[in-house]
């Protein structure tokens, strides 16, 4: 499966904002279909991600459901 990649500009790393405090943020990346966080956060405080996720581009400004990015992953 290939890579997920933004439909704007391109970019393959995204965050989703931490629904209790919109300054924490938690970036990923989506390969072989499976959502892997940096490695700086912890899998057990990670947040889940399902299609309705309200997820952004890291390299520009697109934002939408996560399920607009890959529908076929979740």
């Amino acid at each position: 499966m290939a890579e997920t990649k933004c439909p704007v500009c391109g970019c393959e790393t995204f965050y989703v904002k931490n629904p209790e405090d919109e300054y924490d943020l938690y970036e990923f990346q989506c390969r072989d279909g499976s959502i892997r966080f940096d490695s700086d956060v912890d899998a057990s405080g990670s947040p889940s991600i399902d299609n309705g996720t309200e997820t952004f581009c890291n390299g520009c400004n697109w934002h939408g459901g996560f399920g607009t990015l890959a529908p076929e992953k979740l």
